[in-house]
């Protein structure tokens, strides 16, 4: 990425007042539970996104995007969502919350860069939104806690774009540290750090490149689904937290389940299980388990929630395959994006010779980059 400061100057005429760097997050373990208060096991990783800003004397929201080299201009008094506007309504939208908390926000130019790649599962609108309310923060010296810097950033794309990226996605970019992974309890936010430190053991992050847009009407049946196992699951006589229970505890009123939502539930049984399983293998440095626990989430993703593709299952199979490679398993949403693979850096090479292969199949290439865990919100200039 190119210096912020000088982009700043050069596309509004004038130096930024603030600019903040904010990583993107991948999860380790934890993919879908925290629909059910679950627990997260996730780190910050080594891509980045900008933000600077600057007041205006007016009313005016100009906002520029290096990653799109588009200009957008809106107005405090026009913070409406238009679907023309795409990436510029999540910055109407954190401007939007920050306002509601009562910050005193005036006119602004924004500059944007972003290296995280986007609907991959590495957090590029959390970020995007935590970024925008703490310049905000940090420009208007607003009094927020951090816990409700954070929420505000969810809310930022919840209530404008109505898509939750989760509470845990913003925290772990915000509250990491270098070389560590976070524990997320999300339903008390409790946060415990594991360090991940492991060489020659490295995570090694590959984005299969599937089109953007595959899976939007299937993750939407997902959630669907998750709405009614929680209705059916409360219905049956006595509250169920599947956070805190195994599958023994529960089994008779997920017999009463219809057989696609039992599957669901399982995975969410089984998935904050792993975060707890992986948690004591990391401190343990029992990175054998650590990969078996990835592939065994993989299985439940694939098979369970069945949001896995031929191109994310080939992935973590040809993983499987290659030696010096502990673990793999596809993250995020689904239907496409990226796998996270535990591997010996000395293995890299072969695991690249193996990728070759997935160009002659599926007619387009995977990328990859060695993920180091960073740490998390960084102000790189402040107002004086």
């Amino acid at each position: 990425m190119e210096d912020l400061h000088t982009l700043h100057k050069n596309i509004y005429g004038k130096e930024p007042d603030v600019i903040v760097r904010v990583p993107g997050k991948l999860n380790l373990m934890g993919e879908h539970t925290e629909y059910f208060e679950g627990f997260v096991l996730a780190v910050a990783v080594n891509k980045f996104l900008e933000v600077s800003i600057s007041e205006r004397d007016d009313n005016s929201l100009r906002v520029y995007s290096a990653t799109y080299n588009e200009r957008k201009k809106s107005s405090l008094s026009g913070l409406k969502y238009k679907r023309e506007d795409r990436w510029a309504n999540y910055v109407k939208g954190a401007v939007a919350v920050m306002l509601q908390l009562g910050c005193q926000v005036k006119g602004l130019d924004i500059a944007i860069q972003s290296e995280i790649p986007e609907q991959v599962g590495l957090g590029s609108s959390s970020s995007l939104t935590l970024a925008l309310v703490s310049a905000l923060k940090k420009l208007y010296d607003f009094t927020i806690s951090d816990i409700q810097l954070v929420e505000s950033a969810r809310l930022s794309e919840l209530k404008f774009m109505n898509k939750d990226p989760g509470l845990a996605a913003c925290a772990v970019s915000y509250f990491a540290k270098a070389d560590q992974a976070l524990l997320i309890d999300t339903k008390t936010m409790d946060i415990h750090t594991i360090d991940m430190d492991f060489k020659p053991i490295i995570l090694l992050v590959t984005d299969s490149n599937v089109p953007n847009g595959i899976g939007y009407g299937e993750a939407d049946d997902l959630k669907h689904d998750f709405d009614e196992c929680k209705t059916l699951l409360n219905s049956y006589g006595r509250h169920i937290a599947l956070r805190d229970v195994t599958i023994l505890d529960v089994r008779s009123e997920l017999d009463q389940l219809p057989e696609h939502l039992r599957r669901r539930a399982i995975h969410i049984i089984e998935e904050n299980n792993r975060v707890r399983e992986l948690k004591t293998a990391l401190e343990h440095n029992d990175l054998t388990l650590a990969g078996k626990l990835m592939y065994r989430s993989h299985e439940s993703l694939r098979d369970m929630l069945e949001i896995s593709c031929p191109e994310l299952d080939w992935l973590v199979k040809r993983a499987f395959e290659t030696n010096g490679v502990l673990g793999s398993r596809m993250i995020g949403n689904g239907f496409g994006g990226c796998t996270i693979n535990l591997i010996n850096v000395n293995n890299i090479p072969l695991y690249d010779e193996h990728l070759e292969e997935y160009d002659r199949i599926f007619g387009f290439k995977a990328d990859y980059f060695i993920c180091t865990p960073v740490s998390g919100l960084k102000a790189l200039q402040e107002k004086e």
